[in-house]
């Protein structure tokens, strides 16, 4: 014979969407066992602070795809 489960599928879902939402943990106590359930953060993606001479670089890579070519008959 198969054992009633804990919590069901329903508030399971309703405990998880109001921990997203209100960025807190719930938390249910059955029988003596606690389920908490907390709300999903994405870890966060530490970016290497660039040096002076890859940050010029980087710039100029931008601007030099940006800018448009001159046409072959221009005159400087």
């Amino acid at each position: 014979m198969t054992r009633k489960p804990m919590i069901s599928a329903g508030e399971l879902k309703r405990m998880a969407q109001v921990a997203n939402s209100e960025g807190v943990t719930v938390e249910l106590e059955r029988d003596g066992t606690i389920m908490r359930v907390m709300p999903f953060r994405p870890p966060k993606m530490i970016v290497p602070k660039l040096s002076r001479e890859e940050e010029a670089e980087a710039a100029l890579a931008r601007w030099k795809a940006r800018r448009k070519p001159l046409p072959d008959d221009f005159a400087l």
